[in-house]
């Protein structure tokens, strides 16, 4: 093999009768190409109307390998990753690690990525194709299901037979955080207003529902309020029906009722419900109108 010019290389193989010589060009636009070129069979210059020996094509494909395994890749990884997630809530959120070919013209990255823990995974398990200078995305997630409180960590390997750095780690570091439970008071909760005689009824007082999370030490609640039945136009207000609470944190959820002027004499029913992955899943509270 001999390299006439800029990314043009020579090749040649001795059969029983003759010698056969050819070029490989190796050009990179978006990916690294290699071209069998010039091919000169014992005869001369190659024509349509000769076969090339099986020998022959194996020995040009053979010289196209070897050429790829002259232009090392180089795998480069990008900042590694944390996760927070919570113990026994299943497969997180993904995040992206990068990867990119740090190598030389004309090399291909192709890694295999295996992780370390059977909680660590990622998409895809391997990265093909990267030009010099060109990077992929690697969609790591872990999977919480069988994980408990405490501190874990992983290891993703990236393996490229011809990267000249091979094998390349990157870490995972994992905070698994205890489940929050959810407490509310009071429950149940009522609002009581006397229907006028004409005209709309009169403001009633809000009413505040406080939500805790009584998990421990570490625990995160996030939490959201919703109306589980869903037909009561009188409950008009629920604020905020969303929020965040580290362990012991309170929140207040401020409730307002209001009933349309059309609403007669008796009791009207509604429940809430505040839920949020923990413990205990969710808590109803019962909230009762009555028009007196």
């Amino acid at each position: 093999m001999g390299n006439l010019q800029a990314n043009i290389y020579s090749f040649q193989y001795q059969t029983n009768v003759g010698r056969w010589e050819w070029k490989v060009s190796v050009s990179l636009v978006s990916v690294p190409t290699y071209s069998v070129v010039d091919i000169k069979s014992p005869y001369g210059l190659l024509r349509d109307s000769i076969p090339i020996p099986s020998e022959v094509i194996a020995e040009m494909a053979a010289a196209i390998v070897s050429l790829r395994a002259s232009f090392p890749s180089s795998i480069v990884l990008g900042t590694p990753l944390t996760f927070v997630v919570d113990e026994g809530r299943g497969v997180s959120l993904p995040q992206t690690l990068t990867v990119t070919n740090g190598g030389t013209f004309g090399s291909l990255l192709a890694a295999a990525i295996t992780s370390s823990a059977p909680y660590l995974t990622t998409s895809p398990t391997s990265v093909v194709g990267l030009s010099p200078s060109v990077t992929g995305n690697v969609s790591v997630a872990v999977d919480s299901t069988l994980l408990v409180a405490g501190s874990y960590s992983g290891t993703l390997s990236f393996v490229d037979s011809n990267a000249s750095n091979t094998p390349q780690t990157s870490a995972v570091g994992i905070t698994v955080r205890p489940k929050a439970t959810i407490s509310v008071t009071p429950t149940p909760l009522s609002f009581t207003v006397v229907r006028p005689l004409s005209g709309p009824y009169p403001a009633i007082p809000t009413s505040t529902l406080t939500v805790q999370n009584t998990g421990p030490g570490g625990s995160v609640l996030d939490f959201r309020v919703a109306k589980l039945v869903g037909a009561s136009d009188w409950l008009t207000g629920i604020t905020p029906s969303t929020d965040v609470l580290a362990a012991s944190a309170t929140s207040a959820v401020v409730v307002t009722a209001a009933p349309p002027s059309s609403y007669l004499y008796g009791t009207y029913s509604e429940v809430l419900r505040i839920s949020g992955y923990s413990t205990n899943s969710y808590v109803d509270v019962p909230v009762t109108l009555t028009i007196v």
